[in-house]
């Protein structure tokens, strides 16, 4: 049996190779920025708050995930959101996507149209 674990962006690939019991001398391959056709930036950020609301704590997170993504987006940068979980996940794809929506910037920044085209090319067809 032949395990194979990739990832784009994991730092600790010797944890992940001792947890799938590799032998590093001769098992484990490494191939680092220099073999990537496009660098690799990554940003933590941190949102402290003083309440242990967890509502109130997500919903901040959420608005300075979006801040940061709609930033990134207009510059005309490709973005990828780490979330903790698979539930987290959908819930903060749920909530940018509704906040996209609310300001207005959903199809432009979000699925890659300027909102507008399909309107016009409809009106040229009659």
């Amino acid at each position: 049996v032949r395990l194979v674990g990739l990832s784009a962006t994991l730092p600790n690939y010797e944890d992940v190779a001792t947890f799938m019991h590799v032998d590093k001398a001769k098992g484990l391959f490494y191939f680092g920025p220099e073999h990537r056709p496009v660098p690799l930036q990554q940003t933590f950020i941190g949102v402290t708050m003083q309440t242990k609301d967890r509502f109130q704590r997500e919903k901040k997170m959420d608005e300075v995930c979006y801040q940061v993504v709609t930033d990134a987006l207009k510059a005309g940068h490709q973005v990828m959101v780490f979330v903790h979980s698979r539930k987290g996940t959908g819930s903060t794809a749920k909530a940018l996507g509704e906040r996209a929506s609310m300001e207005g910037e959903l199809d432009r920044l979000f699925t890659g149209g300027d909102g507008g085209e399909e309107g016009d090319e409809n009106e040229a067809r009659t």
